[in-house]
């Protein structure tokens, strides 16, 4: 499959949360390997969502994470 700048630009968040088809996976996988535009944007993304997580997890009241995630369940 060859795997377009687009096609990994539109699907990488799916790619990031692991909810993409593993042959899909493969493929975005091998395309930031030799893409140095869209693997900036890929360590951009990782980076992005550590900084939010980090600052949720200081800002969300006391046991808003249990009370979510019981919820889920």
């Amino acid at each position: 499959m060859d795997t377009s700048c687009r096609e990994v630009l539109r699907d990488l968040q799916r790619y990031l949360d692991g909810e993409c088809p593993a042959s899909f996976q493969t493929a975005i996988a091998r395309h930031l390997a030799d893409c140095e535009p869209c693997l900036s944007r890929s360590d951009f993304e990782i980076a992005l969502r550590a900084v939010v997580a980090r600052h949720c997890r200081q800002a969300a009241p006391a046991g808003l994470l249990d009370r979510v995630l019981q919820r889920l369940r």
